[in-house]
């Protein structure tokens, strides 16, 4: 018999936007080497992975009061040079700050360099799936440590639209972290897919589900969300989240079929080059 995910149900979408948003901190962590608590927000920085934007952000960021947004962003500009020799690639602001120490942040980012960007935040109410998710056969699948090397190939795969090898190595970094559970698929000797679950207390969150494009339309999708919610369900996480671009509609019906429902945006602001 599955085992339950625990509901809370005194939870509103703002503490679930929040919660998500803590999950997000701590993905990040995972390829950052500094964090830094500035005044704007915090900070992770990473002198390895220079170039790579979840390891060089801000996190919860607002303005201090009486601080403009052209003096916040220069304190970042400046501790990014000074502690990684890079700069801030993504801006993430503080989900529960007043507009009026947002909206000039996020007016400033967007007339300097960053875009907006904007996920679908999913939540899977209910604490379990609709229906039995039914996998399909032919399958082998294992941790990602059992076989580094087949995830690294599907990781370059997932990433070779960027050319550029640190991403790489920062996605080969979320599965050495013990907060990540990380599975892989195998078929006919081949890996086809993998899916990552954080764990940041009684939260899970799906960070990852990736097929290799040989294996797409198959259902292997959808069973390697079945297995990510096993994870889930023996976890007892009280809250489950993912996140999907709202632009992705077979991804969203998926996972609207399996009982995960939209609770609102999660925004960032992305460095343009």
């Amino acid at each position: 018999m599955p085992l339950p995910i625990l509901s809370s149900p005194h939870a509103t979408p703002e503490d679930l936007i929040r919660f998500y948003h803590r999950c997000e901190l701590h993905w990040c962590r995972q390829t950052a080497e500094d964090e830094t608590v500035l005044d704007v927000g915090t900070a992770l920085s990473s002198r390895a992975l220079p170039l790579v934007h979840r390891a060089n952000v801000v996190l919860d960021a607002s303005l201090p009061e009486g601080v403009g947004a052209e003096a916040a962003a220069k304190e970042v500009d400046d501790h990014f040079r000074t502690a990684a020799n890079t700069r801030c690639w993504k801006w993430i602001l503080n989900p529960s700050a007043p507009a009026d120490r947002k909206t000039p942040l996020a007016d400033y980012l967007t007339a300097h360099g960053y875009a907006r960007q904007d996920y679908d935040i999913m939540y899977l109410g209910g604490g379990a799936p609709v229906r039995p998710i039914e996998e399909i056969p032919g399958l082998t699948i294992i941790p990602v440590r059992a076989s580094f090397r087949h995830a690294r190939r599907l990781v370059e795969e997932a990433t070779a639209r960027w050319s550029l090898p640190q991403v790489v190595e920062a996605d080969m970094l979320h599965f050495e972290d013990p907060q990540t559970d990380a599975l892989l698929a195998m078929k006919d000797g081949v890996p086809a897919a993998w899916v990552s679950v954080l764990t940041v207390g009684e939260m899970g969150c799906i960070e990852d589900v990736f097929v290799s494009e040989p294996f797409r339309r198959q259902g292997i999708g959808r069973t390697m969300m079945s297995r990510a919610l096993e994870i889930c369900a023996r976890s007892l996480f009280k809250h489950v989240f993912l996140s999907c671009e709202p632009t992705n509609a077979p991804a969203i019906e998926l996972y609207r079929q399996i009982g995960f429902n939209r609770i609102g945006a999660f925004t960032h602001y992305r460095a343009i080059a």
